[in-house]
């Protein structure tokens, strides 16, 4: 699988975006290869976009756990059931939801890939949907790690270009990797 093939079967105005804001296929396959060598349960998937990362993780664990994807535009949510039924992807799930102000406890695994980017002024925005200011990106950066406060001991975090932050209480970083253009780690709340 690569990037480009599977941004082909995207609606035209997401594919542009795929560079910016959906993870790249190499990173999905380098979390597979980590969580290969773990006890996952379950994976949420935090700000899921177009459904990339779910649906091209459920197709690599060929749905051996469940997999959720939430996100709060409902445009996205229904490019993502899509894209399951295009892929024909099992044991993933999307739901159109705001995980900051609904935050779903209980799966051993989390991924997000700069799920506040859309909060910071910028380019390569979806759309126009969402307050972008420093301020609204601190309070929201706040929520989220308050959030990742309530998570069980032993539970996994993985990060593509981060969650916002650069350091996390409650959280050490048990693998940290340069790879192609970002930093991937995964952190395990303490």
């Amino acid at each position: 699988m690569t990037d480009k093939i599977w941004d082909s079967y995207l609606p035209k105005k997401f594919q542009t975006l795929s560079p910016y804001q959906w993870t790249p296929i190499f990173v999905i396959e380098r979390t597979w290869k980590f969580l290969l060598e773990d006890q996952v349960k379950s994976v949420l998937d935090l700000g899921s976009g177009v459904g990339k990362f779910c649906v091209y993780l459920s197709l690599l664990s060929k749905g051996s756990f469940p997999i959720l994807g939430l996100e709060d535009r409902k445009e996205l949510v229904s490019v993502s059931q899509a894209m399951k039924e295009q892929w024909k992807a099992t044991n993933v799930d999307f739901q159109n939801t705001n995980f900051l102000k609904d935050f779903p406890l209980g799966h051993s695994h989390y991924y997000c890939f700069n799920p506040l980017y859309e909060t910071m002024k910028g380019s390569h925005r979806i759309d126009d949907l969402k307050e972008k200011s420093a301020n609204q990106f601190l309070k929201d950066l706040q929520s989220l790690k308050l959030n990742f406060l309530l998570l069980k001991p032993k539970t996994k975090l993985i990060t593509y270009h981060g969650f916002g932050g650069s350091y996390l209480p409650g959280f050490k970083i048990i693998l940290k990797e340069e790879i192609e253009n970002g930093e991937f780690k995964v952190w395990e709340r303490e």
